[in-house]
C-alpha cells in the first residue's frame, strides 16, 4: 500500500484513490517517488528474472481463479 493503515497517509491515499486514480484528473502532473518507483520497477525486474531462470514453468495453484485461464 505505501502506508500503515491508521497513520495520516492513510486520508491521503484513500481521496486519491477516490478522486485521482483513472479519473480525468490523474495526469502526469501529479507528484511522483522517483525512489519508490525504482524500487517497484527493481523488485518486478529481480522477480521475472527469477521465475525466467528456474528451471520449472510457474503453475497456478489448484483453487487458484486464474487456473480455468490456463492451457
Amino acid at each position: 500500500m505505501g502506508f500503515e493503515p491508521g497513520t495520516p497517509e492513510a486520508p491521503l491515499f484513500k481521496d486519491w484513490l477516490t478522486r485521482r486514480y483513472h479519473a480525468p484528473s490523474d495526469d502526469t502532473r501529479q507528484p511522483v517517488d522517483l525512489g519508490a518507483a525504482a524500487l517497484y520497477e527493481e523488485i518486478v525486474r529481480r522477480l521475472l528474472v527469477e521465475v525466467a531462470n528456474d528451471g520449472s514453468r510457474p503453475r497456478w495453484k489448484p483453487d487458484s481463479f486464474f487456473r480455468r485461464y490456463e492451457s
